[in-house]
């Protein structure tokens, strides 16, 4: 994970990063614990010493048939004080691995400093934008009795749904596209757990903010031994994204340079509360706690990471720009730049049911941040380096569809299939 000395030995630039965050990370008080830690971790090594010594002389007296009730006294001073030294070098190291743990990664130096949305920097565009649309998705969708989301909040809650018929095959064409353009660029399918432990979560996401954006799973040990059940951990988690149960497989290990880059696409759905969402984006599937994705995932070595992330870019853009969707790149800000990335940019797609722009996904460098606190390197020329993680966004199913279906809609109640999809829908067209 990540220690006290790296933050000694990278102080200025991690300040620096926090302040352009506008963080407030209590760095000075990490860095108050680590200096009190040391010193008194070599005052207890010191006192162990001694007790060490004292009872070399108890022992020696007692051989000799001496009085040693004077030493004995001193020795049991010393016990408690190393005891109580003990305790508070304990507390102490508790509460510096919580900091680590919650520490900032440190922004790349082309991220804009200042706070969204102004701050935010397009960097290039694509496509003419529709002028105006037919209607929102659901509207559209819910005429032609292909989504409801009355009868999903009603047994489900508020912001789930049911997708009907060609919507069905509609969302299952945008993930099958999306694999097989990803594999003819070299990345492997994968299918990942749904679930991931805690101590795997806190490597790849800052457990701390994060958790109230996930769904938590379990179930008693007594539950589970009454119903003859296999115990689930109770510090599990339903994935947010295939990301974070990718970057997390290979925690642990050790690659030669040679084996990386190690490119995969996963395809998973994704559990999320919308913790802080509330009131936002209510209406249809655009925001909602569960939806299918293909996400690209990286491991790199350090040299190679800006290669890379273009690459991750280029193919999604590639996907949006063959589905025929306007869209805009913006590099977010220091105030909108996520705790565990160095920096981002989001691929945002025009909705004209809003008349807007908005994000259809993310791609991000974590540089070293996941690979520290999961333990992940590779052997350079002899010397062991963290690995660099990178990851992207190729398509987010339902919130693609919510494009698609405003970009496509017709006035006469039906909605063009985007040419790519064709072959895999069978047909050109929804709902004649």
């Amino acid at each position: 994970m990540l220690t006290t000395k790296y933050l000694r030995d990278n102080i200025e630039e991690i300040r620096s990063s926090l302040k352009k965050r506008r963080s407030k990370y209590p760095v000075e008080e990490l860095l108050a614990l680590d200096e009190e830690w040391r010193t008194r971790k070599t005052k207890l090594q010191e006192l162990q010493s001694e007790r060490n010594k004292e009872s070399l002389k108890i022992s020696e007296l007692k051989k000799k048939k001496k009085d040693a009730t004077k030493q004995i006294a001193q020795l049991a001073d010393l016990k408690a004080e190393i005891e109580k030294g003990e305790k508070e070098l304990g507390e102490k190291a508790n509460r510096i691995d919580e900091l680590l743990w919650n520490l900032p990664n440190v922004l790349d130096k082309s991220v804009p400093e200042g706070d969204p949305p102004d701050a935010n920097k397009v960097i290039r565009k694509w496509g003419e934008p529709k002028k105006s649309g037919v209607g929102s998705h659901e509207e559209i969708l819910t005429k032609m009795g292909l989504l409801d989301v009355e009868r999903a909040a009603k047994v489900s809650g508020a912001r789930f749904y049911f997708l009907k018929g060609d919507l069905v095959l509609l969302e299952q064409s945008v993930l099958r596209y999306a694999l097989d353009f990803l594999a003819t660029k070299g990345y492997k399918a994968i299918l990942p757990p749904f679930m991931l432990r805690k101590k795997y979560y806190k490597g790849v996401a800052p457990i701390a903010t994060f958790e109230d954006a996930l769904y938590a799973v379990g179930e008693s040990r007594e539950a589970a031994q009454k119903n003859e059940l296999e115990h689930v951990d109770d510090d599990m988690y339903l994935i947010a994204t295939a990301e974070h149960a990718i970057a997390a497989m290979h925690a642990g290990e050790l690659f030669s340079g040679n084996d990386l880059p190690l490119k995969y696409a996963g395809i998973s759905p994704c559990f999320r509360r919308e913790a802080g969402a509330h009131g936002k984006d209510t209406k249809g599937i655009f925001r909602v706690h569960q939806f299918d994705k293909i996400e690209q995932f990286v491991y790199c070595r350090e040299e190679d990471e800006s290669k890379y992330f273009d690459e991750l870019l280029g193919n999604t853009e590639q996907i949006v720009q063959s589905l025929g969707i306007p869209y805009r790149l913006l590099t977010l800000c220091s105030g909108d730049t996520g705790h565990q990335m160095a920096k981002t940019v989001d691929i945002e797609g025009y909705f004209p049911g809003q008349g807007d722009y908005r994000e259809l996904g993310s791609c991000s460098t974590a540089k070293a941040w996941q690979s520290m606190r999961l333990d992940i390197k590779y052997d350079h020329k002899g010397e062991r380096r963290y690995v660099y993680t990178l990851n992207n966004t190729a398509v987010a199913a339902e919130r693609m569809l919510v494009c698609i279906v405003e970009n496509y809609a017709n006035s006469d109640g039906t909605i063009t299939v985007p040419k790519v999809l064709v072959p895999y829908m069978g047909k050109s067209r929804i709902g004649e």
